[in-house]
């Protein structure tokens, strides 16, 4: 059973009341650097927050706003607590609601999304985890379509985790809607194994120079590579 609480260096994530809790792909997604590093993003939006962990690590990292928005009212109510008992309760934002009824009064820098993609075939019985995983709540095509709506047209950078498969996908989405590739990382969760994970980050503004990586979580001993501790020790406790 998944731990109540995730204790970070400068933040605590209570996670027992969500589908889905902090994973290691998760805190990674966070971590990357995932745009130019002349990229300063004043207002960043965290689509389906859950506990709220890339919004917090989005705070720890930049002088943004941050709004996050999740649909399951347990999570939200779960992330509304760690905001509050964070450093940054002022930059931090969280709303119940839909993404495809979310109507902001302004374009967001940045948009992170971290979205469910398992089939409806592998389907269990905790309907709040289904919801947190399954893309029956949240489509390839109403996420493109939403990033196309929300994200700043001029400046504005959106970056996601998916499966190697499922990111084909939605890669295809972008393209159809306008979008470059700005960033491409391949994460191995162990040397020598196939990809596990792949994260993008799309623009409607052609970037100079794509950002592309190979990132490897472990080694084939089992131990963190010194990749991963180096992105990671600013968040984890014991690294």
């Amino acid at each position: 059973m998944a731990n109540s609480f995730f204790q970070f260096k400068q933040f605590r994530i209570e996670q027992g009341n969500c589908g889905m809790k902090v994973t290691t792909e998760g805190c990674l997604f966070g971590a990357l650097n995932l745009t130019p590093d002349s990229f300063k993003p004043s207002r960043i939006l965290d689509i389906g927050t859950g506990t709220g962990l890339l919004a917090l690590m989005k705070a720890q990292q930049t002088e943004a706003y941050i709004d996050a928005i999740e649909i399951d009212k347990t999570a939200f109510q779960q992330a509304k607590t760690n905001f509050k008992n964070s450093s940054w309760p002022n930059r931090l934002s969280v709303i119940h609601t839909d993404l495809l009824e979310f109507q902001p009064n302004d374009f967001y820098d940045q948009i992170i999304c971290n979205p469910p993609f398992f089939q409806d075939n592998q389907l269990g019985s905790n309907s709040q985890k289904n919801k947190a995983i399954h893309n029956s709540n949240l489509s390839f095509e109403d996420l493109a379509t939403s990033i196309s709506r929300l994200i700043h047209p001029e400046k504005g950078i959106a970056s996601v985790i998916y499966p190697e498969y499922e990111m084909g996908l939605f890669s295809q989405k972008m393209q159809e809607r306008g979008f470059y590739v700005v960033a491409d990382i391949k994460i191995h969760n162990q040397r020598g194994k196939p990809i596990f994970r792949r994260v993008k980050s799309f623009s409607q503004i052609k970037p100079e120079l794509e950002i592309a990586e190979i990132f490897i979580i472990k080694e084939e001993s089992g131990g963190y590579t010194d990749q991963f501790i180096n992105l990671l020790k600013d968040y984890y406790l014991h690294l």
